[in-house]
């Protein structure tokens, strides 16, 4: 099987593969390892985010791909956690290693009006440390308008919602661009424009241009997926909310394997923004890593966090400056091949 990370979902059922080698009615086994080992350097990473969602609501029967096909062959963490049960605070979080009040809030970064700031940001992150290492980087907006968009569009019965504050890129001044300064009304940086774009058009669950990138290798190295609000498993768009999710990812997860930029070296990372909201209580949420790279099984030691996610990719990609609460948060090193 090809190098995947995080929680991944591999088609191995609509390709008629097994994967490293079982066969899909494998049971996952419960791994204990004792060695620490070190995170190995990444290739091409594609971090894929499902929304509010409990650990405890992935089931056989509710998300049958991601459970049933996918976790029997990849590494499932089972002690993974959300950090705040806000959208904007969790991607915020898993970005720049810590979040704000307005990132509480689900606030725009831009009043609609004056276009002033609301909740933009100069805080390093994940985007600049790449950006700073020569690594290249895209994220991936599924329904959104425009590149670089900051306000809402979309409608749960035309199946394309685009939502800001799933979006955190266009929150980093050093990404978006500086509206501190009196000429608020600037346009956006080039690179917001060139990197935070849409994976196809506005119509209902168009990954059309993620697609045809793939088909033809012209992927970054890191890859942020954002399903829109329906394929997110965020709004039940005529459908069960959770199917959805996992019917994104069967879909779309084999397009990614079979992508000549995917090769012998790519990792997929599965997670889930925070918990679901029926158990507020229970933050624990899914991450699945697949790929060569990757020792298959259940891992049921270590606390994990989206800091933990974020401290993971920035050593895989060889960034040694770690960003706040990354630098403290045990990185994901027990799941790896060597």
């Amino acid at each position: 099987m090809r190098r995947v990370l995080v929680v991944t979902v591999l088609t191995a059922l609509a390709l008629g593969v097994a994967v490293s080698g079982m066969s899909l009615a494998a049971a996952p086994r419960s791994v204990t390892r004792t060695r620490v080992e070190r995170v190995p350097r990444f290739g091409h990473v594609f971090l894929i985010i499902g929304e509010n969602t409990s650990l405890s609501q992935d089931t056989a029967r509710k998300t049958p791909y991601l459970v049933s096909h996918l976790k029997p062959h990849g590494a499932w963490l089972t002690d993974y956690f959300g950090i705040h049960g806000g959208s904007l605070s969790d991607y915020v979080a898993m970005t720049s290693g810590q979040f704000q009040r307005c990132d509480a809030n689900d606030a725009f970064p831009y009043n609609v009006n004056t276009g002033k700031p609301i909740c933009a940001q100069r805080i390093d992150n994940l985007f600049h440390q790449l950006d700073r290492a020569h690594i290249s980087w895209t994220e991936w907006n599924e329904s959104m308008p425009n590149p670089c968009a900051f306000f809402d569009t979309g409608t749960d019965w035309a199946k394309n919602i685009y939502t800001t504050h799933h979006n955190p890129a266009v929150y980093y001044d050093d990404i978006e661009g500086d509206r501190y300064s009196e000429n608020f009304h600037q346009a956006p940086k080039r690179e917001c424009i060139h990197r935070v774009i849409g994976t196809g058009t506005t119509g209902p669950n168009d990954m059309s241009a993620f697609d045809a990138a793939l088909g033809k290798g012209h992927m970054a190295h890191f890859n942020m997926v954002i399903p829109n609000g329906c394929q997110q498993g965020h709004d039940p768009c005529g459908a069960n909310r959770l199917r959805q999710f996992d019917a994104f990812l069967r879909r779309e997860v084999p397009r990614i394997e079979a992508s000549p930029s995917f090769k012998t070296n790519g990792l997929i990372l599965i997670t889930y923004d925070e918990w679901g909201d029926s158990t507020p209580h229970n933050h624990r949420v899914a991450f699945l890593a697949l790929g060569p790279q990757v020792h298959p099984g259940v891992y049921r030691h270590g606390r994990f966090s989206h800091y933990s996610l974020l401290r993971t990719l920035e050593d895989g990609f060889g960034i040694t400056h770690h960003l706040r609460h990354a630098a403290t948060a045990p990185p994901i090193n027990q799941i790896w091949k060597h």
